[in-house]
């Protein structure tokens, strides 16, 4: 198990610019999904600007040749702690993280949102599932599409494998950052033919 402080200091932990939308119905990162069907709930942990510190954070768990994805999987142990005293990880059956491409996981050698998940399922217990949605295309990264391309760049690209084992579930997807939310969306448009699902969202950031 890897300890938060390992990675970050208690007093880094305390200045997180944290939204507290896991107690706010309606918040910003729900506006962006409220209008798909299924959607139940979304929250974000940590509030993301560029040239601030969170974005340094961010770009060392996932870039570089030095990237550790240990802080994404600390971070979200200490979001998964918070975020248990309300009532937002309540009925979630299963937690699944936007998948990467098989080729870009060769690159980098891990994906970022499944160290989120696996801090999750080690404070709430409810298990991550990286099997059942895959990305089938490689597209570009998201950093560089901007406005309506990101929507475009995201189409079609993931899929949903043995959708039966999904029925009735209520589902937990997890990206590090939302921007556009184009990327989850995806991720939904994927999962309709998931019968009887339900689906909240969980990410580490959200872009003012």
């Amino acid at each position: 198990m890897t300890d938060p402080e390992l990675v970050l200091c208690e007093a880094c932990l305390r200045s997180l610019p944290r939204t507290e939308q896991s107690w706010q119905r309606g918040n910003l990162t729900e506006d962006i999904f409220a209008s798909q069907s299924h959607f139940e709930r979304a929250a974000a942990f940590l509030f993301f600007e560029k040239d601030h510190p969170v974005q340094n954070l961010m770009h060392r768990m996932k870039y570089g040749l030095f990237a550790n994805p240990r802080i994404g999987y600390a971070l979200a142990r200490e979001a998964a702690a918070e975020f248990m005293q309300s009532d937002f990880f309540d009925e979630i059956d299963v937690i699944i993280p936007v998948p990467l491409h098989p080729k870009r996981f060769r690159e980098r050698g891990f994906n970022q949102s499944e160290w989120i998940c696996r801090g999750l399922t080690d404070v709430t217990k409810i298990p991550t599932d990286t099997t059942h949605l895959i990305r089938i295309l490689n597209n570009d990264q998201q950093a560089l599409s901007a406005g309506n391309d990101r929507q475009k760049n995201v189409k079609g690209i993931f899929a949903v494998v043995n959708s039966r084992d999904l029925y009735g579930k209520h589902i937990l997807l997890v990206d590090d950052i939302i921007t556009s939310g184009a990327t989850l969306l995806a991720c939904m448009d994927a999962l309709k033919s998931v019968r009887g699902r339900r689906i909240s969202v969980f990410a580490l950031g959200k872009t003012r």
